[in-house]
């Protein structure tokens, strides 16, 4: 065997174990990217059922957190009115009201109502709301009593400003309600 033989033979080899490796190297290719998405479908399959089930355990949880919420305002509204009654009775039976004497009729009515809206009031309503409402509740029992006339332009004015804060509140101000009319 000359140098040439060897050399052809050496290059046969090379190139039939070149080919099958070629060829073997494909199909391991192949194989590996049938199996990757093999696992991606599964792996994707449970990441799936994973963010459904947290989703219905989130929306669960959202529920029972605003019952509960619900359930506590609930209570607190009926306390408020169990409080506002008693306050109101106060006011009628002992008159230690710094507004007024004992009362009776429509202004106990007004009374125990007002009791009541404060309460709720404050158990939602940011400072501002507060302060218009106050100024507003002020402004129509000093009138009920004596020591401010009734006008309605002021009244409307305060009715207005108290409506325009809640608005404002609830993030449905978009300009404050004015009123065009001519009284």
């Amino acid at each position: 065997m000359n140098l040439d033989d060897a050399l052809n033979l050496f290059t046969a080899g090379l190139v039939s174990i070149g080919g099958g490796g070629l060829v073997v190297f494909a199909l391991s290719s192949w194989l590996g990217k049938v199996w990757a998405g093999r696992i991606l479908r599964e792996e994707t399959h449970q990441l799936s059922v994973q963010l459904e089930t947290t989703k219905r355990d989130l929306d669960v949880f959202k529920e029972k957190a605003i019952r509960f919420q619900n359930d506590k305002i609930i209570t607190y509204r009926e306390i408020t009115e169990i409080v506002a009654k008693l306050l109101a009775i106060m006011d009628r039976e002992i008159g230690n009201s710094p507004v007024w004497q004992p009362i009776d009729g429509p202004l106990n009515e007004f009374n125990e109502q007002r009791l009541k809206l404060y309460g709720y009031l404050a158990m939602v309503a940011p400072q501002a709301v507060m302060d218009a409402h106050d100024d507003l509740i002020d402004h129509l029992l000093l009138t009920a009593i004596g020591e401010a006339d009734y006008k309605w332009s002021e009244v409307r004015e305060k009715v207005l400003f108290l409506l325009n804060v809640i608005r404002e509140d609830i993030g449905i101000a978009k300009g404050p309600i004015v009123y065009k009319g001519k009284l």
